[in-house]
């Protein structure tokens, strides 16, 4: 299963967000990053509250996502709100977060555990159009998730857009 995940960084003004792609062990196959995106004051104040989902999904993710030259399975996603792109990219879209006792379970949602107790428990949720495979991708990410923590990948991305700004990329 090769995953797409997604994350974004904003530091001040500047908002910058990147892919990378990973194997079933999360070693990476493709990175990909946006340039950096400045928004003004002004900007901020016309879009309000709705200023980083318009930026998330619009400007960043799907963009993202068409530039791989690798194929994905699937995407992992921080942001509820991304789990709307999967109208646009045509690949299921999880929403991927820490397990709290009281979240309630649905039928878009699962729990994912590491029988090791390596990793603390997770929690996903997918789209409508996949809830007739959230259990077979609960599964695949269950057999991953024994072996590796896959909120890591997250970190990564994170770690590499600091980098590559620190280096004026």
């Amino acid at each position: 299963m090769r995953i797409a995940y997604i994350n974004f960084l904003i530091e001040g003004d500047n908002y910058r967000a990147g892919v990378l792609l990973t194997d079933e062990t999360t070693k990476p196959v493709e990175f990909r990053i946006t340039t950096n995106l400045n928004i003004d004051q002004l900007q901020e104040i016309l879009y309000g509250e709705s200023l980083k989902e318009v930026l998330y999904k619009e400007r960043f993710t799907v963009q993202l996502l068409d530039s791989l030259q690798e194929d994905y399975d699937i995407v992992l996603v921080k942001e509820k709100s991304l789990l709307s792109i999967r109208k646009e990219i045509k690949k299921p879209v999880v929403h991927i977060q820490k397990y709290e006792y009281f979240m309630p379970l649905n039928r878009q949602s699962h729990k994912i555990i590491n029988l090791q107790e390596k990793y603390e428990p997770l929690y996903i949720t997918i789209s409508s159009q996949d809830e007739n495979r959230l259990v077979s991708i609960s599964q695949q990410l269950n057999e991953i998730y024994k072996n590796f923590n896959i909120m890591e990948p997250f970190d990564r991305i994170e770690k590499a857009i600091k980098y590559l700004s620190e280096k004026g990329q």
